[in-house]
């Protein structure tokens, strides 16, 4: 069942693969959507669960992430992003994830998805890493 998020203040968690950290830090790649994303960047709420239980449910299921950074709902919504709430029901390939969500991008353009994961890291880093 998806919803909008309305609480400005929750942290979304992304997962970092280490291919996208640069300098010890996340680069903005990270906070776009790639192909396979269909314009939806995948998050986990922070009302629904922690860091440390976002980063081991990821890497559980055979992915790939060197840290969890976090871009809260009003953070996306300054850049025109929409937080939608997207839980995740159990397949053969990967676990539940009731805290599972997404910020919309596809209402604009490449570049301006890219202008705009560009902005969100710059927050995320402000923020620090939230996991490990």
């Amino acid at each position: 069942m998806s919803k909008n998020l309305d609480d400005s203040d929750e942290v979304l968690f992304r997962q970092v693969h280490p291919s996208f950290i640069d300098g010890g830090q996340p680069s903005s790649q990270t906070f776009t959507p790639t192909p396979k994303d269909e314009g939806k960047l995948s998050v986990d709420r922070s009302s629904l669960t922690s860091a440390a239980a976002s980063h081991a449910l990821f890497v559980g299921d055979g992915n790939t992430s060197d840290a969890v950074y976090g871009v809260s709902v009003g953070e996306f919504g300054a850049e025109a992003l929409t937080c939608v709430s997207d839980p995740l029901q159990a397949s053969a390939t990967q676990s539940a994830n009731i805290a599972h969500a997404y910020a919309d991008y596809t209402p604009h353009s490449s570049n301006a998805q890219k202008t705009k994961a560009k902005r969100l890291k710059i927050k995320a880093i402000a923020r620090g890493k939230l996991h490990p």
